[in-house]
């Protein structure tokens, strides 16, 4: 018992998965030439082009570079005009956005603006003018380079945007640069309201510190973290969401050339765009595929910090102590998709939705994955008996039906995948069998209409131990799941159970009425008066086999993973194969279409690549068996 409450005790971190970086700069810092006492300088090509074309304005007053920066660039910009080049292009977007880090280092920001905007035009000018589509060589280091410096001077003009507070949607503003306008208008993604964004960070502000896989992808663009407020024009749907939601964004800039007739000059009209690229990792421009920069990890991360979400341990161990104070209920990631099938997952016994992030980390870094699901999570009190949280789960599912699609028009809704871990897969399973009369002759074989006790009481126990497989959920995957108990749950450690937790004081005291109201109808009360969800987990139980023999719902699958941690043969002998909780007999199903076993233990199950890859295998799948069928017409859903 001391362990246990010792390990509650523990406390945590104000970031577990995140540690801010000290220096954002340092992606752009080039290193500094002592033996000549010159700071960042053009490359060697960049230099034969300025003397190749005699554009290099000399100025001896400047000891350090021997030529004026400023007139150099504007004797650039006047050749391009007039015989433009991918290597005049190319040098002028070296020189400004090496100018602009100088001007930064100097606290210049609205100069280095200029500067890197400057470096930006000319980037993109190099990578999609059309009639430079047969010079340009991706093999070129300098093709490489450039996409580098459109990147890093993007990220470098947003920040000194934002510090003026207009990195917003509808904000514009407009630079002159040399004889070149540059106007730029911020616009964020169509099916997010600018309103719900409530702030936006640069993913390269911080590092991962606990998630085990980093999942980025590269090309152009600025990986960012989209902050939403989590509010719904729908309160029925916005019940689900958490009080922020962060998403992945990309940000990129598109240019234009247009003329001013105002001014007489050339203008370059700007989109600075935002992405969501959970959906979106990819633009064409001028017919060429252009891959965006993206990290889906590091927003997941920044989401796992906020104050909204309770702490791994805290949150499981509040569940176990006091379910009463425990947040209950389905909560989802990121804005509801009626075009996206919902994968919910159910934790286990003394854990939380935190359990699935790794899974879900790496799920979401597989483009097909995250374009065609959503992940949503259950979190229940995982100290009460797990029939009675599946019939909570029940009823949670029955309402996030009705309300998020009450008209029943959205049939991705309706092909939900349960996953559920340990305890979860008891209570995920039960979600598809059809109880009939089997879980109440569990307790009684007498009729149930000869029960006496309150409305609310009879309708209480009716929904515990009637129920029929909930039409919505097509696919069940249990991992590390006791299908006929666990050893662990043994009379020491119900003991414990129930002393440190156990159901409610009116929910037992209502309990013990009732089988004092009713002295000859039942002929076994475990069912109703189990207190703890270790109690429920004895093995011998008649509740599983009940789960063994109830009739499934013909039109669910079901899938299985459980863990077999590799011994040597004398351990094999001296002791049964299990994941250290749950023993291999137990966690396999004769009901499963598919069966894996993999080497883990019980807690790190979900974290490994072999659970998470079978995972992803099932639900490419599914995938393509609904892309086979869907364009068989269908007349109704389920309800």
């Amino acid at each position: 018992m001391a362990l246990i409450l010792s390990a509650c005790s523990i406390g945590c971190s104000d970031h577990e998965y995140l540690v801010t970086k000290s220096d954002f700069l340092a992606p752009i810092k080039r290193p500094f030439r002592p033996e000549t006492w010159v700071g960042p300088s053009p490359s060697q090509r960049s230099l034969k082009t300025l003397q190749k074309f005699n554009l290099v304005v000399h100025d001896e007053s400047d000891w350090i570079r021997n030529y004026s920066i400023s007139e150099t660039l504007e004797r650039l910009q006047k050749s391009i005009q007039h015989d433009a080049s991918p290597e005049k292009l190319y040098a002028l977007t070296e020189l400004a956005f090496l100018d602009a880090q100088t001007l930064l280092g100097e606290d210049k920001r609205h100069a280095a603006l200029e500067r890197f905007t400057l470096a930006l035009v000319n980037a993109y000018g190099y990578l999609f003018t059309p009639q430079f589509e047969h010079l340009r060589n991706p093999y070129d280091p300098q093709f490489q380079e450039i996409c580098k410096m459109y990147n890093q001077s993007l990220e470098q003009a947003m920040r000194v945007i934002a510090s003026d507070g207009q990195l917003r949607s509808g904000a514009t503003y407009g630079l002159q640069l040399g004889e070149q306008l540059v106007n730029v208008e911020v616009r964020f993604p169509n099916n997010i309201p600018e309103s719900n964004i409530s702030e936006l960070r640069f993913v390269s502000d911080f590092s991962i510190q606990k998630l085990l896989r980093h999942h980025r992808t590269f090309g152009l663009g600025v990986p960012m973290i989209g902050i939403c407020n989590g509010r719904e024009t729908n309160p029925a749907i916005e019940q689900y969401y958490p009080p922020e939601m962060c998403l992945p964004l990309s940000a990129f800039m598109k240019v234009i050339d247009r003329k001013d007739s105002t001014m007489n000059m050339l203008a370059k009209q700007c989109v600075l765009e935002f992405h969501n690229t959970v959906d979106n990792s990819q633009l064409v421009i001028n017919r060429t595929t252009v891959p965006l920069q993206t990290d889906t990890s590091i927003p997941l991360a920044f989401l796992l910090d906020q104050p909204s979400l309770s702490r791994p341990r805290e949150a499981a161990t509040t569940s176990l102590l006091n379910p009463k104070e425990a947040g209950t209920g389905l909560f989802m990631m990121e804005p509801y998709d009626p075009d996206k099938t919902p994968v919910i997952m159910v934790h286990g016994f003394w854990s939380s939705p935190m359990i699935w992030m790794n899974m879900v980390n790496d799920l979401r870094s597989f483009q097909k994955i995250r374009e065609n699901y959503q992940f949503w999570f259950y979190q229940y009190p995982t100290s009460q008996p797990f029939w009675i949280s599946a019939t909570k789960f029940r009823r949670t599912l029955h309402n996030l039906y009705r309300n998020l699609d009450p008209e029943k028009h959205h049939a991705k809704l309706h092909q939900t995948i349960l996953i559920g871990h340990s305890m979860g897969g008891l209570i995920s399973l039960m979600q598809t069998l059809d109880s009939q009369d089997e879980m109440w002759k569990i307790v009684s074989d007498k009729p149930f209409g000869q029960l006496q006790a309150a409305p609310h009481v009879r309708q209480s126990l009716a929904n515990t131990v009637f129920f029929q497989p909930n039409p919505s959920v097509t696919k069940v995957i249990t991992i590390a799941t006791p299908f006929q108990g666990s050893v662990m749950a043994n009379d020491y450690t119900k003991w414990i159970g129930e002393t440190l937790f156990k159901l409610p004081e009116k929910t037992d005291l209502v309990t013990r009425q009732l089988v004092k109201d009713n002295p000859s109808l039942f002929h076994n009360t475990r069912l109703l008066t189990a207190q703890t969800s270790l109690e429920s987990l004895q093995p011998g139980g008649q509740i599983f086999n009940f789960l063994q023999s109830a009739r499934r719902n013909p039109n669910t699958s079901y899938h299985n993973i459980y863990g077999s941690r590799q011994s040597s043969a004398l351990m094999k002998k001296l002791a049964s194969e299990s994941d250290g909780v749950v023993s291999t007999s137990s966690a396999q199903s004769a009901h499963a279409d598919t069966q894996i076993a993999v080497n883990a233990n019980h807690l790190s199950i979900t974290d490994i690549a072999p659970t998470i890859l079978e995972v992803r295998k099932i639900l490419q799948l599914e995938l393509h068996r609904n892309q086979r069928t869907a364009m068989i017409p269908t007349s109704r859903f389920p309800h």
